[in-house]
């Protein structure tokens, strides 16, 4: 088998009736395979050699199929000669689509770093779309992407809340002192994606302010709060974890007495209020996490 990173491999694909098509299902398998790691040099040289004008005719057949089979081609080729193609089709489209929408993630792909603002020009773009994007971008280009989603001050929030949803969804916790900025947002969603976000990366810069949200009229709030004050070990909120035993809303009650058993002492903390809380639906609650982390020390 000849290895492609060999010259006489060339030489024998410029010679095939079926080039391009060989090529396309060669690539394409070896991409399958190494899914996941860094773009291959060799597959974006042969593909930019062997398949540049083959995609650029494809892209304007009136076959979606075509179409959008040729866009996650490039995409995974990573084929920056046509960059400027897609650039110019995305500002000529007028419906964000499926088809627009894989234009998109391509351009994202390529590291083309107006995508995100090309993508906000759609009102109805979905957070998932955000998402999709700022994964597919190069690091130093998903950093500024990132840093003007959240300090803009635009009317977008689905921008936002999918800046800071990727945020704690990638680990990205150099983001932290802005996203805790929008925890006193007037908006209770960002809010509580904030608080999403701070739980999946699993720290606080300030953990006092996460006192309000124990006493949100958003019961949301109340459970993120009682889950990251569990998950941190924040100790000093153990009591305010006792008291929303006795929540009104049962997802608050069990997030409470789960960020007990987080705690060195929460057996202890459970016992005791399984017998003295006031509340008798925090009794129950708490004698069940007692039950619980008695079974499991067995």
């Amino acid at each position: 088998m000849l290895d492609p990173s060999d010259e006489k491999f060339s030489q024998e694909l410029r010679s095939s009736s079926y080039k391009e098509v060989v090529l396309e299902h060669l690539l394409n398998g070896y991409v399958s395979v190494t899914k996941g790691s860094s773009t291959s040099p060799l597959v974006a040289k042969l593909s930019e050699d062997f398949l540049t004008e083959r995609y650029t005719k494809q892209l304007e057949r009136k076959s979606w199929a075509i179409r959008m089979n040729t866009l996650y081609f490039i995409e995974d080729f990573h084929m920056q000669s046509l960059s400027p193609l897609l650039k110019e089709k995305l500002h000529k489209s007028v419906r964000l689509d499926q088809e627009t929408q894989q234009l998109i993630r391509t351009l994202a792909s390529l590291n083309e770093s107006e995508t995100v603002s090309a993508l906000a020009k759609y009102p109805d773009a979905p957070v998932r779309l955000y998402i999709d994007v700022f994964k597919r971008m190069e690091l130093s280009t998903q950093e500024r992407a990132l840093h003007a989603a959240l300090q803009a001050d635009h009317a977008n929030k689905t921008l936002k809340y999918a800046a800071i949803s990727y945020i704690g969804m990638a680990g990205l916790t150099a983001f932290l002192p802005l996203i805790e900025k929008e925890l006193n947002s007037q908006d209770s969603e960002i809010r509580i994606q904030v608080l999403k976000s701070i739980l999946r990366l699993q720290y606080i810069t300030t953990p006092s302010s996460l006192m309000p949200f124990f006493h949100s009229t958003s019961w949301q709030e109340r459970m993120f709060a009682s889950r990251i004050a569990g998950r941190l070990q924040l100790s000093r909120f153990k009591e305010i974890l006792g008291e929303l035993l006795g929540d009104s809303i049962w997802w608050v009650r069990y997030s409470s007495a789960e960020a007990l058993t987080q705690f060195s002492d929460g057996d202890i903390l459970l016992t005791h209020l399984a017998i003295n809380h006031p509340d008798r639906f925090a009794r129950d609650m708490a004698a069940q996490w007692e039950t619980f982390l008695l079974g499991s020390e067995t």
